[in-house]
């Protein structure tokens, strides 16, 4: 293992760079050397209340000046793919916020970027690290569930988020009628992506823009080899979940993003009747484990406001540590933009044409 020392920059001085800070800060062969934002006063700010050594609102200075190797950056995504290839030029390896980027072309652009400078680029898909997604995954992953044959994820919108920062400008996230899709929609698209494997279609239905401007509700089947997925967005629905499951030949599970609690169901050899109550009474025992397990882990500071962005940082850190890839690569960042577009570009043309849209293989073909 490389022992190495990283100098690590953030890009970005708005609330989730405080979250990038926080866990940035706590890798132990990581320091914190410099914060970035177009805001002077923002950076200048950010850097008096958490001891940051430098602050910058040139970000060629800022590299030039301080010569980071790890570069967060967590502006809005019109701006990722600039700063990602210049970071990259300039010798940073890059953590950039979801999504990676608000093109497929950008998205090629980091990817040839990094290839070229022998650089490492992590894209913050942070629900993959959640704790009760972690256990999801492994369980998979031991064949628990047998063979996938399909995963549901679906994403609310907390009404009481949404907003800028006190004194500062509206949030890019609720500055269009597509943006509250780019902030929130990532995360399920790439829930349902890890558990499926490659994504080979896409079907897209739902509520087009309405008189407000908001797209309320979308469905999205994904298909896959074997496998389907569907994704449920929805900005009217409440009170607002975030949950994926996992539907597989030997079971089934249900996780709870919002109260980090999951429930796994199988096949009982019981008598009928028995079975009966005991498919009630044991994943009401599995969800209240999971409650005392959540509650205990928050109590004890174990847990923090967004985990599993922690666990990313703590894990992009060790790969470049040991020369592993990236725990979440430019390849994944890249197919859940595609996947963002083709959504977006559904929306965009049937509220010209009135068509409904099918992709295969993204060729963007489209049928009527």
């Amino acid at each position: 293992m490389n022992d190495r020392s990283h100098r690590v920059a953030l890009i970005g001085a708005g609330r989730i760079a405080a979250v990038h800070h926080g866990y940035a800060k706590q890798v132990s062969n990581a320091r914190v050397v410099a914060v970035c934002d177009a805001d002077r006063d923002r950076a200048e700010e950010f850097a008096r209340q958490r001891n940051i050594p430098a602050f910058y609102d040139d970000v060629e200075r800022l590299l030039q000046e301080e010569r980071p190797n790890i570069v967060h950056i967590v502006t809005p995504p019109a701006t990722h793919a600039r700063l990602a290839v210049t970071a990259m030029e300039r010798g940073a390896n890059v953590l950039v916020e979801k999504p990676m980027a608000m093109t497929v072309e950008d998205c090629d652009r980091m990817i040839e970027t990094a290839e070229r400078y022998g650089r490492r680029i992590c894209v913050d898909h942070n629900r993959l690290f959640d704790p009760v997604v972690l256990k999801a995954r492994s369980l998979v992953e031991s064949g628990a569930l047998g063979d996938i044959v399909s995963v549901e994820a679906l994403q609310g919108v907390n009404p009481v988020e949404g907003g800028a920062a006190p004194g500062q400008d509206a949030h890019w996230s609720v500055s269009d009628p597509f943006a509250p899709l780019y902030n929130l929609g990532p995360h399920p698209l790439y829930l349902a992506a890890h558990f499926l494997g490659p994504i080979d279609g896409i079907h897209i239905v739902g509520q087009p823009i309405g008189d407000d401007g908001l797209l309320r509700e979308i469905r999205v089947l994904l298909e896959s080899q074997g496998a389907y997925g569907f994704v449920t967005f929805s900005m009217g629905a409440q009170p607002y979940l975030n949950h994926v499951n996992v539907f597989g030949t030997k079971g089934t599970l249900r996780a709870n993003l919002n109260t980090m609690a999951m429930m796994v169901e199988k096949v009982r050899k019981l008598p009928k009747m028995v079975a009966k109550f005991t498919s009630n009474l044991e994943p009401a025992a599995q969800l209240v484990g999971s409650t005392v397990e959540t509650v205990l882990a928050v109590a004890l500071r174990r847990m923090k406001t967004y985990p599993g962005i922690g666990q990313n940082i703590r894990l992009f850190y060790r790969s470049l540590d040991e020369g592993e890839p990236a725990p979440v690569d430019g390849a994944a960042g890249r197919q859940n933009v595609w996947l963002l577009r083709e959504i977006e570009r559904h929306f965009a043309t049937t509220a010209i044409s009135g068509d409904s849209a099918h992709t295969r293989n993204g060729e963007g073909s489209w049928t009527s």
